[in-house]
C-alpha cells in the first residue's frame, strides 16, 4: 500500500498496513492526528463562505442606495415671497417643492447669506418623512432676530436624517427682529401644503423622529439662567473685593468692554453675533467668577498680603 500525501503535509496511511508495521495503538495515534487536521482544516475554511456572501451583500446594498440617490428629482417650484421682502419675526419664508424619489426623503430649509448659512436665531420647518413616490412638499425658515439672507438651500434627507442631495435658490428677504404691525398673507399654495405637512407628521410612522434631548434645554436653561446671576455676582465682587481679588474679578468685563465700543462707534456687528456673545460667553463669564470666589474663600488666608496692603490701625 503506498502513502499518501496531503496538501498539509500529513500522511494519509492505510489503516490495516499501519496495523500490522506500526502497531494497534501508534495506528489509532496517526489516524487521531489525521482526523483532527481535517477538522482544523475544515473549521479554517468554514468562515470563508460567509465573509464572501456578506461582501457581495455589503456591495449590493451600497449600489441600490447610490442608484436610489441618483434616480431623486427634486424642484424648487416656488418661494413665498417670491421678490425682495421685510418680514417680521412670526412670519416665514415658504419653499414649494415638488419630487420624485424611490426612497423616504425629508426637506429642510436653510437660509443663506454670501454662500454661508445663517443658523443663529433660525428656525426651521420640522422636516416631516415622505413616502418614495412622486409629490409636493414645503420647506419654511424664519428669523427671531434681525437678519438678511439673499438664497434659501433646500437640504434633502434620508429617513435617518443624513443629506443626500441639496438646491438653492434666490430669495432676498430681510427679518426686523420684531412682531410685524400688519401681517402678510401667505400664496395661495401654502396653506395646503401645510395642512398637508402637518397629516403627515401626526399619521404617518416615522422611524426617526427628530429629537433636541433632555442636555439640549438644560444647556438652554443654564445660559439664560446665568445672564442675571452673572450680573448680581459682577456687581457684588467688584465693590466688596479688594487688590488682587478685584483685579481678578475685572477680566471678564474686557471683552463686553470691546463688544460695546464697536456698538457705541456703530461699527459694522450683526445682532446674530451680539445674542450669541451673550448667551455663550456669559455662562463662561460667570464660570469663572465662581472661581475666583471659591479661591478667595477658601485660599486667602495661605497667601501673602499684597505688596500695597497696609494694615489696619490700632
Amino acid at each position: 500500500m503506498g502513502n499518501l500525501r496531503n496538501p498539509s503535509g500529513y500522511f494519509f496511511v492505510n489503516n490495516y498496513a499501519a496495523r500490522r508495521v506500526l502497531g494497534y495503538n501508534q495506528a489509532s495515534g496517526i489516524n487521531r492526528i489525521i482526523t483532527l487536521t481535517i477538522k482544523n482544516n475544515m473549521t479554517r475554511l468554514k468562515p470563508a463562505p460567509l465573509v464572501f456572501c456578506l461582501f457581495i451583500l455589503c456591495i449590493s446594498l451600497t449600489t441600490a442606495f447610490a442608484q436610489s440617490a441618483d434616480d431623486m428629482q427634486v424642484d424648487i417650484v416656488a418661494v413665498d415671497p417670491a421678490g425682495s421682502a421685510t418680514l417680521g419675526n412670526d412670519e416665514k419664508l415658504y419653499v414649494k417643492i415638488r419630487y420624485e424619489t424611490e426612497i423616504p426623503v425629508r426637506f429642510q430649509a436653510i437660509a443663506m447669506r454670501e454662500g454661508s448659512p445663517l443658523e443663529v436665531g433660525a428656525i426651521k420647518n420640522p422636516a416631516a418623512l415622505h413616502a418614495p413616490g412622486a409629490g409636493e412638499a414645503l420647506a419654511w425658515v424664519m428669523y427671531l432676530n434681525p437678519t438678511h439672507v439673499d438664497a434659501v438651500r433646500i437640504v434633502v434627507l434620508d429617513e435617518a436624517w443624513q443629506p443626500v442631495h441639496q438646491l438653492s435658490h434666490e430669495a432676498d428677504v430681510t427679518w426686523q427682529g420684531v412682531v410685524s404691525v400688519k401681517p402678510r398673507k401667505p400664496a395661495e399654495w401654502v396653506p395646503p401644503l401645510i395642512k398637508a405637512e402637518l397629516r403627515k407628521i401626526d399619521y404617518l410612522y416615522d422611524p426617526a423622529p427628530q429629537r433636541y434631548g433632555v442636555l439640549f434645554d438644560i444647556l438652554f436653561f443654564l445660559n439664560l439662567a446665568a445672564i442675571p446671576v452673572y450680573v448680581l455676582l459682577q456687581l457684588h465682587m467688584l465693590w466688596r473685593y479688594r487688590y488682587r481679588w478685584r483685579e481678578l474679578a475685572v477680566i471678564p468685563i474686557f471683552p463686553y468692554i470691546i463688544i460695546g465700543f464697536y456698538v457705541v462707534a456703530g461699527l459694522d456687528i450683526e445682532t446674530s453675533f451680539l445674542v450669541t456673545f451673550l448667551f455663550r460667553y456669559t455662562l463662561c463669564a460667570l464660570l469663572w467668577l465662581v472661581l475666583v470666589w471659591l479661591a478667595k474663600r477658601f485660599w486667602q488666608h495661605k497667601l501673602p498680603p499684597p505688596k500695597l496692603y497696609k494694615p489696619p490701625k490700632d
